[in-house]
């Protein structure tokens, strides 16, 4: 091995790499181990920000005081407070569905059906609870006894409710960051995940598979030293499939069968996605080195082990 290698190999615990790593053969070497630095998840930090921000303006808005004087920053400050005051939970409701649709739509790492199903469960939240609390006051005219079992609305709740979601997304960014390993051997590139034991997986990539070998460091990333190692084999391991397109209306035929017509309705009861579809090197975490800490290093390590790789018989583990 050469010295820049070596240099890799004497900073790693090689026992409780296999321990981590218990896929990690008798034969190979561990040289180096890292995962996603915190850095690589700030677009996930700064989106909770936001969901709090939005959570904060509107407690805010409702508790201060219109503010006195001249000057552009007091008139949009009355401005904002006003639509607060006068909009309600409804303007939050809008805010945060518009949030919502921003961050679905930009195609971030945050875009994804998970985050966007909790923003809408976030959004909804004030809306139902001022929904109970005029079914209450409905109930009482008609002489039912049913009582909200939450406290009555006010704006002030806005406060919590932004605490714990932000809490809540802070937490789950921590716990998903975490959940992704990489350990590189002087004979394969190993990629783990185990989030909460719900997903868990683990491959290993010999160097005789890999046809493509790519540093992707973004340019947050290289101001913050962190980057991408994407992995491309020939069997397509480290690709994926990604769409670009936009939804169209589908709609529904129903057959009237005392008629003997066909209707179709034109109410949308569903919506289709129009895509076309390319393929591109993979930047999940689970498909490539995510986010890492030195990444131009780790590229040189893994090109000289790949170099001194070459001619050897491929050994079949994993990818």
């Amino acid at each position: 091995m050469s010295q820049f290698v070596e240099q890799f190999k004497s900073g790693i615990d090689a026992e409780s790499t296999r321990n981590d790593f218990p896929e990690i053969t008798e034969s190979e070497t561990p040289i180096w181990r890292g995962g996603p630095a915190t850095a690589s998840m700030a677009d996930k930090y700064i989106l909770a920000l936001l969901v709090l921000a939005v959570h904060v303006a509107f407690f805010l808005g409702a508790l201060l005081d219109t503010p006195e004087g001249e000057g552009q920053a007091n008139f949009l400050l009355t401005v904002i407070m006003w639509l607060i005051d006068t909009t309600g939970v409804l303007g939050f409701v809008i805010i945060m569905l518009l949030l919502t649709k921003l961050n679905h739509y930009a195609n971030f790492s945050t875009s994804g059906a998970w985050t966007t199903l909790w923003l809408l469960v976030v959004s909804s939240i004030p809306v139902i609870w001022k929904s109970i609390d005029i079914i209450e006051w409905f109930a009482g005219l008609i002489g039912s006894s049913f009582t909200n079992p939450l406290p009555e609305w006010n704006f002030s709740w806005f406060a919590p409710l932004g605490a714990f979601s932000f809490l809540v997304m802070i937490s789950f960014t921590l716990l998903y960051q975490r959940s992704f390993q990489y350990a590189i051997t002087d004979k394969r590139i190993h990629i783990r995940q185990s989030f909460l034991y719900f997903e868990t997986s683990a491959h290993g990539i010999s160097y005789q598979k890999v046809e493509n070998l790519k540093a992707d460091p973004t340019i947050l990333g290289r101001l913050l030293g962190y980057g991408n190692i994407l992995v491309v084999t020939g069997s397509g391991v480290g690709l994926q499939v990604e769409s670009l397109g936009i939804s169209a209306a589908s709609p529904m035929e129903i057959r009237d069968q005392s008629k003997g017509k066909r209707r179709v309705l034109s109410v949308l009861l569903g919506w289709i996605n129009v895509q076309r579809s390319r393929t591109v090197e993979a930047t999940d975490p689970a498909d490539c080195l995510y986010g890492i800490r030195r990444p131009m290093d780790v590229y040189r390590l893994i090109n000289e082990l790949m170099d001194s790789n070459v001619g050897l018989p491929i050994e079949n583990h994993g990818g």
